[in-house]
This record gives C-alpha cells, structure tokens and sequence, in this order.
C-alpha cells in the first residue's frame, strides 16, 4: 500500500506553495534579525554619545580650557 501525500506535513513532499511559504518564513526571520541587529547599534551608539556627551559639552569644555590655564 503506498503511503498518500499529507498536505500538512511539509517533509511529504515539496509542492510550489510549501516553498514559497519557506521561502517567506526565512526572508521574514531574517529581516527581522537584521531589524533586531540594526536597533542594537543604534542602542550602542546612542549609549557612547550618553556617556561622552559631558566631554563634548561647551560648559565642560569652558572648565576644561580655565583649569589649563
């Protein structure tokens, strides 16, 4: 007896709409983690401007200047 296709099951055999369907799942996962990378930069870099916005400062830069003196 030969075993019939299951539409549900993806493994039973490849058909146009299950690669589509994988092919948008991954192009989905991987934007998303691209996305995902891209908001972490941008966390990282407005962290550096945080904590070297007091040294770029003008009134700290005036303190800097007078203190050399």
């Amino acid at each position: 007896m030969a075993s019939a296709v299951n539409p549900w099951n993806p493994a039973s055999a490849p058909n146009a709409a299950g690669l589509l369907l994988g092919h948008f799942v991954a192009s989905a996962l991987t934007s998303a983690s691209s996305e995902i990378n891209e908001k972490n930069l941008e966390i990282e870099l407005l962290k550096l401007e945080k904590d070297t916005a007091d040294a770029v400062h003008a009134s700290f830069l005036d303190e800097v200047s007078y203190s050399a003196k």
